[in-house]
């Protein structure tokens, strides 16, 4: 069995997230089942434009299905590639969701993928935290879609349920456009 990313991780309440200061600039990489567009947009709670969405790889890894889970985790492997999907435009309150949704065993970390086209762009992602070990086998959206897919989205509503929307930054007199 490979180990996971996860080891050596901060706990979950101290793990990294994307911040909202990447709404709207950089990318983010998913490489699992938010590669769904249909789990992306009852995630989101709204319609994802086709435009905002590109295919893209990382390098140096390779996709396993997450022990006692039905969802994948990034693996190091030397000359590994893992296929996967870039949002572009996130929103603020697409990223709160999205954090909420991957806060229980991932953190966010910064890196490198190669777009379609060829381009390298830091786009952000998901790393396994300490309790979220790999396994053996590989995690296949095709496989998922067919097995899972069809009973996720009660899943997604029970994880989301204590989701609290982000507060906006109240704007200061000074600060106010006249």
């Amino acid at each position: 069995m490979s180990p996971s990313l996860a080891i050596a991780r901060r706990a979950v309440d101290a793990a990294p997230m994307i911040p909202f200061s990447a709404a709207g600039g950089q990318p983010l990489f998913f490489y699992g089942t938010l590669m769904d567009l249909d789990v992306l947009a009852y995630l989101l709670e709204r319609p994802v434009d086709l435009d905002d969405l590109e295919a893209a790889t990382i390098t140096g890894f390779q996709r396993t299905t997450a022990i006692g889970a039905r969802y994948p985790v990034l693996v190091p492997e030397p000359g590994g590639k893992v296929e996967g999907r870039l949002l572009r435009r996130a929103t603020v309150r697409d990223i709160a969701r999205i954090n909420h949704y991957e806060s229980e065993e991932y953190l966010a970390e910064l890196r490198t993928v190669t777009t379609g086209a060829g381009r390298e762009v830091a786009a952000w992602l998901y790393l396994g935290l300490d309790g979220l070990a790999a396994g053996d086998l590989p995690w296949s959206l095709k496989v998922w879609r067919r097995t899972v897919k069809p009973g996720y989205f009660a899943a997604c509503d029970g994880w989301m349920a204590d989701f609290e929307e982000p507060h906006a930054t109240p704007v200061k007199d000074r600060d106010r456009v006249r």
